[in-house]
Parts: C-alpha cells; sequence; structure tokens
C-alpha cells in the first residue's frame, strides 16, 4: 500500500473520532496525539513524517483544540521553523516560559500540561524568550486584556457562561450602552470619564441599588458588564440596577495622574468616590441612597481600593467585592489596620485565583507579588473579626477573564432575586 495513504487514512480516521468529542459543549478526551505520536515512530522517511504532521495540524483546525487526553492533560501544538518558540502564561505564572519539545524531523511543537480539571488559564507563545507572547494561532479562543489578546484554554470540567458566547473569540465591547460624564473633581484637582448605566425600563419612580466599579472602561470592554448586566436583569437572575464606571486618567499611559496614584490607598481618592461621585449620582438619578444597597468593587489594585473603601467608608458602601486584590501592597498595611480597628457594618465577597502566585513579577516587590497568600491573609483576618465573609478560590489567573466571570456570582449574592 502507498505509504501516504497510509498515513492520510490514518489522520482521517483520528479525525472522524476528533470531530465527535464534544458532548453538552465540553471538550470530551481525545487520542488523536497520542496515536499521532505512536505513528509517527514507526515512519523514517523525512518527507512522510512532515506530511503527517501537516494532516494532523489539518485534522486539528477541523476540530475542538487545545487536545485534552483527558480531564487533566491538555497538548498545545506550534508548527513552524522557529526554534525556540515558549509558552507563557497563568500556568507559568507569566513569570517563565515554558519550552516546547519537537517531533523530529517535522516543524511541529508540542507540549503537554497537566492542570485541574476545572482550571480556565490564558497563554501566548513566543518566538523568544524575550518576546511578547502572541495568540496561539491554533486556539480560536481569546479574551482580550489592556496588552491585547490572549488565548483562553479551559479544561474540560470548566463551564463557560453563556453570556459571553458573543466575545468567545476575542470581541470588544463597546460604549453605546452606557452614558459618559466627564466629572470635574473639586477634590482631586481633575477630572474622570465616568460611564453610567441604566437597566432596561430605567424608571424614576423606582429606587435602584447601584454598582461601583474601578477601572471603568476595561470593565465595560473586557468585562462587558452593560451586556452581562441586560442579561441578568431580563433574565430574573437578579433586581435592576445601575452601575457606575470610574475611569482613571492616563488609562494605558505613564503619566500621573493614574490608577496607582488613586488605588495605592490614597485618602483622597476615597473622599472622591464616597462624598463627591456618590451624592452627584445620587442627585442625577433614581438611586435607593443607602449602604446595603451600594457595591464597591474592583480587580487588583482596583481590588485593594474597593476593599479600603468599603472597609473605611461603610457609611457609603455596605457591599464590597475585591476581585484578585493587591492586599500585599506596603506590607499587607491594609490588612493590618482592618486586624487593628473594630469591626464595621460591612460585607465583604472576596476571591482570587489560584494562579496569581506572582503578579507583576517584572516590576512588584517580590514578596508582594503573591496575591493568593494576601488574600489568604485578608480572610482570616476578617473571619477573626467576625465579618460577613464569603471566600472564593478558583483554578485561574490574574486576567480578565476570571473576573468577569466570577462578577456574575457576586451579582447575584448580593442582588439576586
Amino acid at each position: 500500500m502507498n505509504k501516504n495513504l497510509s498515513i492520510s487514512a490514518l489522520l482521517i480516521f483520528l479525525l472522524g473520532g476528533f470531530l465527535m468529542q464534544c458532548t453538552n459543549g465540553r471538550p470530551a478526551h481525545n487520542r488523536i496525539f497520542q496515536e499521532f505520536e505512536a505513528k509517527i515512530k514507526t515512519i523514517e522517511n523525512p518527507l512522510e513524517r512532515q506530511i503527517a504532521a501537516n494532516e494532523l495540524v489539518q485534522a486539528i483546525r477541523k476540530g475542538d483544540y487545545p487536545i485534552f487526553e483527558n480531564d487533566s492533560t491538555v497538548v498545545l501544538l506550534y508548527q513552524g521553523n522557529d526554534d525556540d518558540i515558549a509558552i507563557s502564561g497563568d500556568m507559568t505564572l507569566w513569570a517563565d516560559f515554558s519550552t516546547m519539545a519537537v517531533v523530529p524531523g517535522t516543524d511541529l511543537k508540542y507540549k503537554r500540561f497537566v492542570l485541574e480539571p476545572d482550571a480556565r488559564l490564558e497563554y501566548g507563545f513566543s518566538i523568544t524568550k524575550n518576546g511578547f507572547p502572541f495568540p496561539d494561532p491554533l486556539n480560536p479562543y481569546k479574551v482580550l486584556n489592556g496588552f491585547g489578546p490572549f488565548s483562553e484554554m479551559a479544561m474540560p470540567k470548566y463551564e463557560r457562561h453563556p453570556i459571553f458566547t458573543p466575545f468567545q473569540y476575542g470581541k470588544k465591547s463597546d460604549l453605546k450602552r452606557v452614558t459618559k460624564i466627564v466629572h470635574e473633581s473639586q477634590i482631586l484637582g481633575y477630572a474622570h470619564d465616568v460611564f453610567v448605566y441604566l437597566p432596561p425600563n430605567y424608571s424614576a419612580t423606582q429606587k435602584y441599588p447601584v454598582l461601583y466599579l474601578q477601572d471603568g472602561q476595561d470593565y465595560i470592554e473586557f468585562s462587558h458588564i452593560p451586556v452581562m448586566l441586560d442579561e441578568l436583569i431580563g433574565s430574573g437572575k437578579i433586581r435592576p440596577m445601575l452601575a457606575v464606571f470610574i475611569q482613571p486618567p492616563n488609562r494605558f499611559k505613564p503619566d500621573m495622574p493614574n490608577r496607582m496614584t488613586e488605588y495605592g490607598l490614597n485618602d483622597k481618592y476615597v473622599t472622591f468616590l464616597c462624598d463627591e461621585l456618590v451624592p452627584f449620582i445620587d442627585k442625577t438619578y433614581s438611586t435607593l441612597a443607602k449602604p446595603s444597597a451600594r457595591l464597591v468593587a474592583g480587580d487588583s489594585f482596583g481590588g485593594l481600593v474597593s476593599v479600603s473603601i468599603g472597609f473605611h467608608r461603610s457609611d457609603v458602601f455596605g457591599l464590597v467585592y475585591g476581585q484578585s486584590g493587591y492586599y500585599s501592597f506596603h506590607k499587607d498595611s491594609l490588612i493590618h489596620e482592618i486586624a487593628r480597628s473594630d469591626k464595621k457594618a460591612v460585607r465583604f465577597r472576596i476571591d482570587v485565583g489560584t494562579y496569581e502566585r506572582k503578579v507583576g513579577a517584572n516590576f512588584l516587590p517580590q514578596y508582594e507579588g503573591d496575591f493568593l497568600e494576601a488574600a489568604r491573609r485578608l480572610k482570616t483576618v476578617l473571619a477573626e473579626k467576625g465579618y460577613d465573609t464569603v471566600y472564593r478560590e478558583y483554578h485561574e489567573g490574574h486576567t480578565w477573564g476570571n473576573w468577569r466571570r466570577h462578577l456574575i456570582d457576586v451579582l447575584e449574592d448580593y442582588f439576586g432575586k
């Protein structure tokens, strides 16, 4: 029999099983790469080896990818002549690169990872270990962030939320569903872009709870919060509510002021939000003007300042959500302050990814980069003080894909019908 036909027949057989691998939207176990590894060992001719590699990649392009060999084992592939191709992502804590192995006699590289069955991680490829990662060419699933798109790898037990289906290939949300206000702050001495979301069928005769979010434009574009709120409100999962998206100045620029000068436990920023912006929103819109109906939330540095705002100004905010907060900032200064202070009338929701062990490795002090352990220290202190707290850990990283999904859980916790 012609060897090329034999190779093609093998790949067609493998592809037939590969295309049947999804059950209820989840990737099932797949042996296509294991079968390829076994077969390639029997092929000596370099041309035939390359043909087999090409046909494997073509089969992969017609089915689901990455390749899940079981609930915990995943294979990533790269085809090209780049010798130093490496992977950086949540699985390497974004602080290191994982080199791919080469299938001898071909231009195909691969890497196996053993991960938690419900993990959802983001990653990219780099031509050299000094290069900036780019998305996996074989993986259609992408999540946007301020640096561009990264590839998404959702393990078999992770369930993607249908709200984000329109965005699963890296689409950004627009600003059509919000109203932009340029708010001139007398306290801070400069302006902020503030975006306001009104629920469907908003009425001035009805009073609404309000969600306040740091890094406002990022939450709109990368986390798709207006789309999320429309869906959750429309399906009856949560009460109708407003959302206020506060955008720090000089977005994606090194100029000051910026999110770091505001979120680094800046008392003036807390005063601006609580004594200037909240009264303005309450005066302009029909809100439930009480702490138990106001939620302040943010991610990373924004998570730190949100917890600080709720702790220091429980007279304004009774509900707090910190996503992957930078609680180790200034050697746990906020955690220590909460530990030595009287309990306040405020409720906390805190979550973090288990892959957040070296956040900001290139610019944060080494002892501050373990956001997972910092969140655990905060949880311990809140529990010791007797706060109403829900703490969650997810097998995810420091990413918008993490934050957008789990904001849904907290909105349902606080505002579910």
